[in-house]
């Protein structure tokens, strides 16, 4: 039976590079698939970019691809990736200039692109398509004012068609994350663009690999005391075959491990109703999957059902949510707890002197409820506990309203209560970009695919 063997090479911006590096020394792949984006990272790219022209793609791309290409050349590795971010053009000539740089020539670099709407957002709110908030049901006009960029998670059409082309290295922009090994799927294993069966199944192998290690090991939360050698895990292989049945494994001699757990974990994630999985391609339903242990490190996956894909794509717009003012500072024993309270208590009061202005404050106990919040009441009042370290965030209008934060707590050192520590020299404003998820119609998005052959 046909078959079509992928790697997972990156699951985000800034992951580690040696498990890609492993794989395409060790491990029997003809692709490896490459994701370096999240909703936030979009944000980003897109700030970077209006700063600088040529930035708004993921530059670790270019350190990335400068270890794994020279082997994946040798090897006829196809590599397809996402990291053109804001900016796919921009980085398809960084690509170019590395294999250039490597002698690399005669190789196809492709772009696909056409998922940057940011410049057609008000022609396209005047012609009635309202982008309303997905989750609130807020109207974008509240807010348009602060929008900075605009994406539409696109589909595999654009990577298939640069496959047909010959592309070695595919750069792509906003397209899903599943789109990146569906779209060698659909092009060596003869998938029709309205194959709804063999489509879904293959979104629902890719989504059980995307995520990188957390399938073969990593965030393992049914065992993970016992999970070998997490420091040198190994990242997904997998196998696809033309009835849309995969077996997933790892590359040799790595650590971590494959089993119907792991892969559960990893298959649960993001999918909200598992007989619904929306996608750009196809809708997926995991909700009959079969997970089958063939061998060690080695998961048979089958049963996926797939159905026509949704009649809109999902947009990714980031917009402009104000600015962060923090401050941290320790008390120790003894009655840490008390001297805690009364040093927030004496930064309240500061703050309300120079008429601070917020929308939100958090306070965090470090260690006891910075990641469940509210949810859990603040420490009791024990004398003899050594020590607590205290987080006081605000959400700003301004920069200048953030900075108040740290101003008004550094004089806790001298005038607030008994032995305060820790507070330490003024941290940056950081920026704060909120995600504004909406829909548009499918037959408004046009993905352009353009391949370069790389020239002496």
């Amino acid at each position: 039976m046909k078959s079509v063997k992928l790697g997972t090479g990156l699951a985000f911006w800034g992951d580690s590079l040696r498990p890609a590096i492993d794989m395409v020394e060790r491990a029997d792949i003809q692709y490896l698939c490459c994701d370096h984006l999240a909703e936030l990272t979009m944000s980003i790219l897109s700030k970077q970019k209006s700063r600088k022209p040529d930035l708004g793609y993921t530059t670790d791309i270019i350190p990335f691809l400068r270890g794994v290409l020279p082997k994946c050349h040798e090897r006829g590795i196809k590599i397809i990736s996402n990291a053109g971010g804001s900016n796919p053009e921009a980085c398809a000539e960084k690509v170019i200039e590395l294999c250039r740089e490597l002698g690399l020539h005669g190789m196809k670099v492709a772009t696909v692109t056409g998922d940057d709407i940011m410049d057609r957002v008000d022609g396209l709110l005047a012609d009635g398509i309202e982008f309303a908030n997905t989750d609130t049901g807020q109207q974008l006009a509240d807010i348009r004012d602060k929008v900075t960029q605009a994406n539409v998670y696109t589909g595999c059409d654009g990577i298939v068609e640069a496959l047909e082309q010959g592309a070695d290295i595919v750069i792509c922009g906003r397209v899903t994350d599943a789109a990146l090994y569906l779209g060698p799927m659909r092009h060596e294993l003869g998938w029709a663009a309205d194959d709804w069966q063999s489509l879904g199944a293959g979104t629902g192998v890719a989504h059980c690999i995307e995520c990188g290690g957390q399938a073969s090991g990593g965030l393992y939360s049914g065992g993970w005391q016992d999970m070998n050698n997490l420091s040198s895990l190994g990242y997904p292989v997998t196998e696809v075959f033309e009835n849309g049945e995969a077996t997933l494994s790892k590359t040799p001699q790595t650590g971590g491990s494959v089993t119907v757990g792991t892969v559960s974990e990893q298959l649960v994630y993001e999918v909200l109703d598992p007989a619904n999985y929306l996608t750009a391609d196809v809708v997926s339903d995991v909700s009959q999957i079969k997970l089958d242990q063939v061998g060690p490190d080695q998961v048979h996956i089958h049963n996926v059902k797939g159905k026509p894909a949704p009649a809109t794509l999902k947009v990714n717009m980031g917009y402009r949510a104000g600015f962060v003012g923090e401050t941290q500072f320790t008390y120790t024993w003894p009655d840490a707890i008390k001297k805690a309270k009364a040093g927030l208590q004496f930064l309240n009061e500061r703050l309300e002197q120079v008429n601070f202005k917020s929308s939100a404050t958090r306070v965090e106990y470090v260690g006891h409820n910075s990641m469940w919040g509210p949810e859990v009441s603040d420490p009791p009042e024990d004398p003899d506990i050594e020590e607590i370290v205290v987080r006081f965030a605000a959400r700003c209008p301004t920069k200048e309203e953030a900075q108040k934060v740290f101003t008004e707590s550094v004089p806790l050192y001298n005038n607030g209560p008994a032995g305060a520590s820790g507070i330490g020299t003024r941290p940056p404003i950081k920026e704060l970009y909120g995600i504004w998820p909406c829909l548009i119609p499918r037959e408004l998005i046009t993905i352009k695919t353009t391949v370069t052959r790389v020239t002496p």
